[in-house]
């Protein structure tokens, strides 16, 4: 596949490292979070709107669009839930002094890991934990769900990736994925795609019992997101290399590398993706507090 990268914009505003990216609540928009506790949203890159501010900084957020609802994780007391239509903070869960890494909603529940190992399981009808499954001694780094086969998978720093029933939250497997700590997960049709501080990506085939299908060494330091290209072959990964990498997700080959060198593009750890399907442009968020928006077809 032939495409050219051009960058769009650049958003400034955060005073901390940008960590999280997702949809906005306006149609055209998008929402950052960073290590300064802010959420934002952003109208345009000289102009971002706070949607909610914590004390500090935030990882991990879940905006669940259609209940016009965030949860957000703040590292150190534990999860808010944000009404985006009031702007107000509606239920406030707490989990001590620890951080939340990954936060995941799928149907009535929403999953979030933690530093200490734990995967807390929140009802969204309620909005109240309902389970707290200990899961390793290590840091919960990413989950991600199949809603197809109902399964989840939570990868960790005890280098494993355990796959849990979504319904059942029963343990399924426990796969010794990497040789550091897994980062970064997300499932592409019977795929679950994972990497994380050993900078390899590889895939794993649930039809066949999560059997490695491929595994390529991928960036020279940690990758931190990976991120599958809805409506596109093509799978996107950032790195503490300061680099963003565009892949054939079918065949695992190298089609594009941006960089500060021949794209101006970040010059510190890149640290999340978000892809705008309707534009077909990728948004990164960085260590150098900005998100960088890219054009690639």
């Amino acid at each position: 596949m032939k495409f050219e990268i051009s960058k769009v914009a650049t958003y400034k505003g955060h005073k901390d490292s940008v960590y999280d990216l997702a949809d906005g609540i306006t149609e055209g928009r998008f929402l950052s979070a960073a290590g300064d506790g802010y959420l934002v949203e952003w109208v345009s890159p000289a102009e971002g709107v706070p949607v909610a501010r914590v004390n500090h900084p935030v990882y991990a957020f879940e905006h669940r669009k259609e209940q016009h609802l965030i949860w957000l994780g703040e590292n150190s007391e534990g999860i808010h839930l944000i009404d985006t239509e009031r702007k107000k903070a509606e239920t406030f869960l707490k989990l001590g002094k620890v951080s939340v890494f990954a936060i995941v909603s799928a149907g009535s529940k929403t999953l979030a890991g933690n530093s200490l190992g734990y995967i807390h399981v929140i009802d969204n009808r309620q909005n109240t934990f309902i389970r707290h499954l200990k899961v390793t001694d290590k840091s919960i780094r990413a989950i991600a769900v199949n809603g197809v086969t109902g399964e989840f998978a939570a990868g960790s720093s005890d280098h494993c990736i355990r796959v849990y029933d979504l319904d059942t939250l029963q343990l399924k497997k426990t796969i010794q994925a990497h040789s550091n700590s897994v980062f970064t997960l997300a499932y592409r049709d019977q795929f679950l795609i994972s990497s994380g501080r050993d900078a390899h990506i590889t895939l794993w085939d649930s039809s066949l019992d999560y059997q490695s299908a491929i595994s390529v060494p991928a960036h020279n330091y940690a990758v931190n997101h990976i991120l599958p290209l809805a409506g596109t072959s093509l799978l996107a990964s950032c790195s503490m290399d300061k680099s963003i990498k565009i892949w054939d997700i079918d065949t695992m080959n190298l089609l594009k590398v941006i960089d500060k060198g021949k794209f101006a593009s970040h010059g510190t750890s890149v640290n999340r993706l978000w892809w705008n399907s309707r534009t077909q442009n990728l948004f990164s968020g960085s260590d150098d507090r900005t998100v960088s928006e890219w054009k690639l077809f």
